[in-house]
């Protein structure tokens, strides 16, 4: 039974052949209540009195005039939810079961019911009887003939014992119950403990106060890969010595354990390198119970990925530092060209063709030339190039780097260049596909420290639907491949997995910053293709990459046109330019052109300039982006504040980059690229002053 009901169960059966039995049991159990005793009940129940009262509720009594009958009613009183408490049993009941097989039929189904065997005499001995009830606390025997009194105190015995039972049992299952539930809780709270304690990435060891070890998690031998005999043993000296014998400065790493040990409840953090190149943080935290301290808590974190994230980071700044020293010495270096690049061609135009002074004039123009490629480099280097992409010849390309790459390369390397016949053109920024090439010549020289061959080949490929399948990014269609092929020391198959990822170097410290191929992935990938590696440890290696071809033809870049096929003008050009030769080279050939021209080296004296000559309407503004005092754009500004009808051309050796997404200039606003020819300046000015007026915004 599981749920005792709410009040006390005085259900009671009688088991006996004899009905006159039945009637004796019923007269002293349930007697009729009189209406003195009724109104004694009332009184009692208003004003409170005696327990007596409570001796008066009669008993339910019910009768089963024979043994099968009595455990039917046993059996039918428990299923349905109200047992009896007692039964008076008589031990001779022909012709059917006597008491003792009633008995143990009873107990066979209900076996708290409470049994008083009533006899006079019986077929068995007392000790028969025993031996076939048994010895238990629920049977008692009422000999007959048997006293009222005593028969109506075993009634209210019984019952009440059958009642402290159920209620003593009910206690110690809610007490078993509420055990249960906190023992769950108690080993869900274990394994959640159990379950961080294993899965953190740290590794963790608890020491007593003598330094035994307590426990630690399995990252902790992982850490320090401990025998299993040594980790069976748990023995804490062996243990110091095997992780002392691992660390660079194993006097160290003991001292401060010796410290720990004399100041057990001081916190410690310091960091441990290991001999294999892991570094590690160690945290030592007190361990208290009940606020006193029984031991200590150390913590191992690995930070070795993070150290030589910080060790990269650092490299990469001071590389950063140089390519902003190097893009700002292009800057002013593409001013100065500008002006010997423009004067030499002017020159051109004043000398006879064929003539020394025109051979002489050629030689310096090639030579800017050649400067102004350096400078792209250095720009290209510092990140600060101006993207521009254009159609190009792989062939020539690779053609033009060859004397560089010769020297980067030097006399160890045997180069070979291998255009393909026919090659097909792409469309991407020269300066990048230059930086690419010369990133992977670069990559393939450091692979090959005792020299080597080196192979440039380009050629047209066709990639078939299921050749892109391997090529994520590539569709179906013609590409230009360029393969660059080493006979270095080649890369196992964990270096390729890694070989784009930024930062990912198999060089020393201070040898390379882990960024040239990444940087060439992404350019690669900009333009719409891709590069892949093949590569076998002692066997080189060979990088592929592959361009979407181009239909338009290569652009090729001829002498200065004459002024007679140049666009002329008759407008008013306000020139700013910091630089004077790059000014004074500007200035003469838009004069030379047809164009009044107002010259001036910062913006102050540009709108001073402007109001002194009362030239009236400018029609352009040609400025410099930066300049000293007052740059390009607060110029700008002020000039369309003061003139709304100006149109505004920007020159300047930065970048689209820097100049337009960090916010210096608008996107889409006019800019001419340093170094620029006289002839692009002509086209240019024209470009801008033939568009359009600028809508102004309609008064209210």
């Amino acid at each position: 039974m599981n749920n005792p009901p709410a009040q006390k169960n005085r259900r009671i059966l009688i088991v006996d052949d004899n009905r006159a039995i039945h009637d004796d049991f019923r007269k002293i159990l349930s007697p009729a209540i009189t209406t003195a005793a009724a109104m004694d009940a009332a009184e009692m129940s208003l004003f409170g009195g005696p327990s007596d009262a409570d001796r008066q509720i009669p008993f339910e009594v019910d009768s089963a005039y024979q043994g099968q009958e009595g455990v039917l009613l046993v059996r039918q009183a428990l299923e349905a939810g109200f047992p009896y408490a007692l039964a008076f049993v008589d031990v001779r009941m022909p012709p059917g079961w006597d008491g003792v097989e009633t008995i143990q039929k009873m107990w066979s189904i209900d076996p708290e019911i409470q049994i008083v065997l009533c006899t006079a005499y019986s077929d068995y001995s007392w000790d028969e009887m025993f031996e076939k009830i048994g010895h238990r606390d629920g049977l008692l025997i009422l000999k007959k003939p048997f006293d009222t009194v005593e028969a109506h105190q075993l009634a209210q015995a019984l019952t009440e014992k059958w009642w402290l039972h159920q209620q003593s049992r009910k206690k110690m299952e809610d007490l078993e119950s509420m055990v249960y539930a906190r023992t769950q809780d108690l080993a869900r709270s274990l394994s959640l403990l159990n379950t961080i304690f294993e899965s953190t990435s740290d590794g963790i060891v608890a020491v007593d106060l003598s330094g035994a070890v307590t426990s630690f998690n399995t990252t902790f031998t992982a850490i320090w890969q401990f025998p299993a005999e040594l980790i069976a043993r748990r023995n804490a000296a062996e243990m110091r010595a095997y992780t002392a014998d691992q660390v660079k400065d194993p006097h160290l790493f003991i001292k401060r354990i010796e410290e720990q040990d004399i100041n057990p409840e001081k916190e410690c953090f310091d960091e441990v390198e290991l001999k294999d190149g892991r570094t590690f943080e160690r945290y030592i935290f007190p361990q208290r119970i009940d606020h006193e301290c029984v031991g200590r808590v150390i913590n191992w974190r690995d930070i070795t990925v993070r150290k030589r994230g910080e060790a990269q980071l650092i490299q990469s700044q001071k590389l950063e530092t140089v390519g902003k020293l190097a893009g700002g010495f292009a800057h002013e270096f593409n001013s100065i060209l500008t002006a010997i690049i423009g004067q030499s061609e002017l020159m051109l135009e004043d000398v006879p063709a064929g003539s020394a002074l025109a051979k002489k004039a050629n030689e310096i123009s090639r030579a800017a030339g050649r400067a102004a490629a350096l400078t792209r480099q250095l720009l290209a280097y510092g990140r600060k190039q101006f993207l521009q992409p254009e159609t190009l010849d792989l062939n020539q390309v690779t053609a033009s780097l060859e004397g560089i790459l010769r020297l980067l390369l030097g006399d160890g390397v045997d180069l070979q260049i291998v255009p393909a016949p026919g090659l097909r053109t792409i469309k991407a920024d020269a300066g990048q596909i230059e930086q690419v090439i010369m990133n992977l010549v670069i990559n393939a020289r450091d692979a090959m420290p005792h020299g080597g061959k080196l192979t440039l080949e380009t050629a047209n490929i066709s990639l078939d639907p299921e050749s892109v399948e391997h090529y994520p990014e590539l569709k179906a269609g013609d590409y230009v491949m360029l393969a660059i092929t080493d006979t270095g020391s080649g890369m196992s198959e964990a270096v390729k997995s890694h070989l784009f990822e930024p930062f990912f170097s198999t060089k020393g410290v201070g040898q390379g910053t882990g960024l040239g191929l990444s940087t060439c992935y992404g350019i690669i990938k900009q333009s719409g293709g891709h590069i892949s590696v093949y590569s076998e440890l002692a066997r080189g290696a060979t990088f592929k990459v592959y361009l979407p071809q181009s239909e338009k033809p290569v652009k090729i870049s001829g002498r200065l046109q004459d002024s007679q096929n140049l666009p002329l003008g008759t407008e008013t050009i306000m020139l700013v330019e910091d630089d004077p030769a790059l000014r004074g080279m500007a200035a003469a050939f838009l004069v030379r052109l047809g164009y009044k021209v107002l010259a001036a080296a910062n913006g102050f004296e540009a709108l001073s300039l402007k109001k002194q000559s009362d030239s009236g309407q400018v029609d352009l503004l040609f400025t410099d982006v930066v300049m000293p005092h007052m740059n390009g754009k607060e110029l700008a500004d002020q000039m369309r504040a003061l003139y709304p009808g100006t149109k505004i051309l920007f020159t300047s050796s930065f970048t689209e980059n820097a100049i337009f997404h960090q916010g210096v200039l608008e996107k889409g606003t006019p800019l001419l690229q340093k170094p620029f020819t006289p002839s692009a300046l002509a086209h240019k000015l024209r470009e801008v002053l033939d568009q359009p007026p600028p809508q102004m915004p309609k008064s209210a």
